[in-house]
């Protein structure tokens, strides 16, 4: 292990002569040794955004020998220049030159490597699609290569809520914020109200791309896998929104590449929940000891996937821990893995096609979904992984397998292949695949979601024709889970999936014809646990402290007079000092999410995010309310933008919005 110095705070030159705002741990002969550089490459506050898991991971990956570098992005932080939205061609190609530049540092060897969580992940495989010179391998993490299919936007065709939550919060949390006098001096107010004036309404683009177009193809390197030229090292957790990456990336791409799932939610291996954490800094160093400099130490000789084979618990919507154990596959597709049959049968699901049964139709309640968990369990706020399933299944069609005479462990991803009809030109179809307990209660495993009208292509949507049989395909997202013997395997069938995805225009009723379907489920019968990874039981601590889950408060309740039920949010972080910027961060969030069980055209969502921010003779705030409702045609979306100094008010905007709603 070697000595580290920190850079807290410096500036980069770009070729357009606009300047980036970094953070640096380096060794401290580095000049003298010059060492490869590991890039992160976000828009989240270098200074007092990531910096708690910075100083925990960046610091310990510089000890090894290596330049850690954390750069906020254009128009971020104390960074210059104005951001224009997610994943922009002026980004990608700041990456690009942001590697570039550091190849001409005194303290870098000339090899880069690129790294990154969400955003960062995004970001690392496409500027690894463009290929600069001195990118070596990158690691990405909870991220995507297909941006309309698997990010916080859309799912099978449907628009997520959190599509509206994340332009809320990503306006307060951090594009909004004020560059910090004490890194930029006396101009960080002009520089601050610059940056309000000239950003983006970024809930109206990611609303209004309501398809697969060119907005979305962009930056997503599924378009041409072979773009990507350097090793891949993908991870994601089972609770995470963008574990499906790691499966489609081992799948296509052709460079050397290895998979990583745990039980986490959206972070870091070394610092996330649910347990077991494992020792990232340990595996990364590996990763990057091979590819950046050299050293032939076996890892890629190790099997190409290790995941987390979860197994049965009960339902609660939150975890410390998960029991489980570490699996590993050779390569992906596993060719151990075979898809079991069950067909939809009168007493639930069967191995054998029963002729007899000719149908059944459902038309759920516009609440299934109340227990279904968010799509993300990003920022740890409690109550975010499903619940009992029991109240949304009494709104589903339901399938139940007979008792489990064996173990069943599910690996890989459920393709539910149904034939139906609509009664309607717009639907909406959920599949949820769950474990049923002795005593009745049920574990969700995963669940798949298509809008119908996208049954051919998400790029080409079509209207369904009201009473013509289709057949389509439902993929479930990955999962490894292991529902034992004397529990049941269950199958739920829903129209509807509040708050996860906004209702369909039309309140439809589809007929599946069991005949004509048939559910695929992945089965592994024969494992491997040959598992090189540490753990890692250390306390997540920040300035002494050990971090814990904040206090949310959720809250459902039904309005007897008008019918509406309300999911009501509550987040406060509290006010926490930061000291390695001596600043001060108090965030919180408030949410109520509003619907009709009998009409999806009664859907709501509010959402107040405050975020206050300085230190003595530097204080600012941040506000942003954010309401969208709809009628059958239009999406309305009105939004207040606010940022105060000193308690003074010195911007505002309204925005009164109105799109079309096209197949949603």
């Amino acid at each position: 292990m070697q000595m580290i110095r920190e850079i807290h705070h410096d500036m980069l030159t770009l070729p357009d002569g606009t300047q980036l705002a970094y953070r640096a741990w380096l060794p401290v002969n580095a000049e003298s040794v010059p060492v490869p550089a590991i890039l992160e490459f976000l828009p989240y506050r270098k200074n007092d955004g990531t910096i708690i898991r910075d100083e925990i991971t960046m610091a310990q990956t510089a000890a090894h020998g290596y330049a850690c570098v954390r750069v906020d992005l254009r128009g971020c932080g104390e960074s210059e220049g104005f951001m224009t939205d997610e994943y922009s061609q002026q980004e990608l190609q700041d990456g690009y030159d942001v590697i570039d530049w550091l190849t001409k540092q005194p303290w870098c060897d000339g090899n880069v490597g690129m790294v990154g969580i969400s955003w960062g992940g995004f970001n690392a495989l496409q500027v690894a699609a463009m290929n600069p010179p001195a990118l070596k391998a990158i690691i990405t993490q909870c991220s995507t290569d297909d941006r309309y299919r698997d990010d916080i936007h859309f799912s099978g065709g449907c628009l997520l809520n959190d599509n509206m939550d994340w332009a809320a919060f990503f306006w307060a949390y951090a594009q909004a914020r004020s560059p910090d006098p004490a890194l930029i001096g006396e101009k960080w107010k002009s520089v601050w109200l610059d940056r309000l004036q000239a950003m983006p309404f970024l809930a109206k683009p990611w609303l209004a791309e309501q398809t697969r177009s060119d907005y979305w193809k962009h930056g997503s390197v599924c378009e041409n896998y072979d773009d990507i030229k350097v090793p891949v090292y993908a991870m994601s957790g089972w609770a995470d929104g963008y574990r499906n990456t790691v499966f489609t990336l081992l799948e296509n791409l052709s460079v050397p590449c290895k998979g990583l799932v745990g039980p986490w939610a959206h972070k870091y291996p070394n610092i996330a929940y649910p347990n077991p954490k494992v020792d990232y800094v340990s595996e990364s160093v590996r990763w990057w000891d091979h590819w950046l400099k050299g050293n032939d130490n076996g890892m890629m000789d190790e099997p190409a996937l290790h995941y987390y084979l979860q197994e049965s618990v009960r339902p609660q919507t939150d975890y410390e821990c998960r029991p489980g154990e570490w699996m590993s596959e050779p390569g992906w597709p596993s060719s151990d893995i075979r898809p079991h049959a069950f067909y939809l049968g009168k007493h639930g699901l069967s191995e054998s096609l029963n002729e007899h049964v000719t149908s059944y139709a459902v038309c759920s309640p516009e609440t299934v979904g109340l227990d279904g968990g968010r799509f993300c369990v990003g920022i740890r706020l409690d109550m975010e992984h499903p619940g009992d399933q029991r109240i949304d299944d009494a709104g589903s069609l339901v399938f139940d397998s007979e008792v489990l005479e064996d173990d069943f462990a599910i690996v890989g991803q459920v393709m539910a292949k149904l034939a139906l009809v609509s009664d309607s030109p717009s639907a909406n179809v959920i599949v949820r695949v769950s474990d049923v307990h002795p005593d009745g209660q049920v574990t969700k495993i995963s669940h798949g979601i298509l809008n119908l009208t996208h049954r051919n292509s998400h790029e080409f949507p079509e209207a369904l024709n009201p009473g013509e049989i289709y057949e389509v395909e439902v993929p479930v997202n990955h999962i490894a889970y292991t529902v034992p013997k004397g529990h049941k395997l269950r199958i739920a069938i829903s129209t509807a999936y509040w708050p996860l995805i906004w209702p369909s225009a039309d309140n439809a009723t589809l007929t599946i014809l069991p005949k004509d379907s048939v559910i695929e489920i992945p089965r592994k019968s024969s494992f491997s646990t040959a598992n090189p990874l540490k753990a890692y039981d250390q306390p997540v601590t920040f300035a002494g402290k050990t971090l814990r889950p904040s206090d949310s408060k959720r809250v459902t309740h039904r309005d007897y007079k008008t019918g509406l039920v309300t999911l009501e949010t509550y987040e406060d972080f509290g006010r926490q000092y930061y000291n390695s910027c001596h600043t001060e961060i108090d965030f919180k969030i408030g949410q109520e999410m509003r619907i009709h069980p009998d009409d999806p055209l009664s859907a709501e969502n509010e959402i107040d995010l405050t975020v206050e921010m300085g230190r003595d003779g530097w204080w600012t705030k941040i506000h942003s309310h954010y309401h969208m409702t709809c009628d059958h045609e239009y999406f309305y979306i009105k939004a207040r933008w606010e940022a105060f100094h000193e308690g003074m008010l010195i911007f505002e905007k309204d925005f009164d919005e109105k799109i079309n709603r096209n197949y949603m």
